[in-house]
């Protein structure tokens, strides 16, 4: 017998992501029931991610989707049409056999992870659910929970690296608020610091320094790591929040290793002097967790890492893990890291994503919820973090409405669950 909340159709449309390159939008519908959900793109990928798929052709420089496109209304359709929308994994298990390719290269991680974002949206919508409280039904179905959880916002500041085009060698410098009482609160304090910080960067250097970069965060005209750090550090204590936050870098160190060697300020460093250069690093300033501190390859750097700071600081795998279930199991294995950087369409399905979560979750590592560079209005990835009870949502900066989409979601959520509104520890 046919389920009431069979999929009647899945289709895909062409749009444009923050970066002004076209992107999907997959649209599934059951019955009066109609939901949509858009792939987002990364600018600096690692190798080990899944296949995003492209035309390759004149238009779009390239970077068409009418490939995924195709892939959706034809193969994919014909595969989920009368699933049960509120079948997430059956659903998904489907698609990745559909592919049957290791990292999605058939079908492609883009349509992939919009298909399996819009059913994942349309099997909340036909059980009357928010799609938070679907995602944390599905993450720790058959586990014991106390219910969702708020993630601290962590909030881009500064761009560097990939995401500015400056001579800055880190990607990211973001702001958390570990002692905010709620949401509002916390973004607030980042509001304040984001704006007081452009004014001081402004004065510092001219009204360029103010320009931003993929996320949001300032464009800093510097390659020194702790001119960016002072900068965060005098607008917070300006306003007097200098003990109230913390400092989040994302360094992307896959793109500052050439050779063998990593460049910092133009000085070449090994693996060793990395590490020492860091533990220097959170030692002067207050720096909470790590990102990607050394390439995705370099399982010694992460480990001596790990060992020297790993019980005061995640140290989180971005392009290490590719939110990759298998690739998360070796490197528990090889102690590497203790932190995840969870991005759905680097592996292509919602519930892979929800087994790399669950496998982190097990292990005790924080778990980050990101964005990409190549962003939608699409707000998914709030009621991910909210869902899997991640330990931070960082979605970019507080300018650029792609980004502030996801942190408003977060405030409505917030609302939403009143007094039953608890922040992630």
């Amino acid at each position: 017998m046919k389920s009431p909340f069979a999929i009647e159709k899945v289709r895909a449309r062409l749009i444009y992501d923050s970066r002004g390159f076209p992107t999907i939008e997959v649209e599934a519908v059951s019955g009066s029931f109609s939901s949509k959900a858009c792939a987002p793109a990364g600018v600096s990928k690692g190798r080990f991610e899944a296949h995003d798929l492209r035309d390759e052709e004149k238009a779009f420089l390239g970077m068409g989707v009418q490939k995924a496109i195709r892939m959706v209304n034809g193969p994919i359709h014909s595969e989920i049409k009368e699933m049960n929308a509120t079948a997430q994994g059956e659903i998904d298990k489907a698609l990745i056999e559909l592919d049957g390719t290791p990292n999605k290269s058939k079908l492609g991680a883009n349509a992939l992870i919009a298909s399996s974002m819009a059913v994942a949206r349309l099997g909340a919508m036909v059980q009357d659910k928010p799609l938070y409280q679907h995602l944390h039904e599905l993450s720790f179905a058959g586990k014991s929970s106390k219910g969702v959880t708020l993630p601290f916002p962590l909030i881009h500041l500064i761009n560097g690296g990939k995401h500015a085009g400056t001579e800055l060698p880190f990607q990211e410098f973001s702001l958390e608020t570990p002692k905010a009482k709620t949401i509002e609160q916390s973004l607030q304090i980042s509001s304040e610091i984001y704006q007081t910080l452009r004014a001081h960067i402004i004065k510092k250097f001219d009204m360029r320094a103010a320009n931003v970069g993929e996320t949001g965060g300032f464009a800093l005209p510097t390659k020194e790591v702790r001119v960016a750090l002072d900068s965060i550090m005098d607008s917070s204590k300006e306003l007097g929040y200098e003990k109230q936050i913390k400092i989040g870098l994302s360094i992307a160190a896959s793109h500052i290793r050439r050779k063998g060697q990593y460049y910092i300020e133009d000085k070449p460093l090994t693996h060793r002097q990395l590490v020492n250069y860091y533990a220097n690093l959170v030692a002067q300033y207050p720096i909470s967790i790590l990102e990607d501190p050394f390439a995705e390859d370099e399982i010694q750097g992460f480990q001596g890492l790990l060992s020297r700071i790993g019980n005061t600081h995640p140290i989180v795998g971005d392009d290490l893990l590719v939110s990759n279930p298998t690739r998360i199991r070796r490197v528990l294995d090889l102690k590497a890291c203790n932190g995840l950087s969870v991005k759905p369409n680097q592996v292509g399905t919602i519930t892979e994503t929800l087994e790399a979560v669950s496998l982190a979750r097990d292990a005790k590592w924080t778990i980050v919820v990101s964005d990409r560079a190549g962003e939608t209005e699409d707000s998914f990835i709030t009621d991910l973090a909210v869902g899997i009870n991640a330990h931070y949502l960082k979605a970019g900066s507080l300018a650029r409405s792609e980004r502030v989409a996801k942190y408003n979601r977060l405030l409505r959520i917030e609302e939403e669950l009143g007094k039953k509104a608890v922040l992630a520890k």
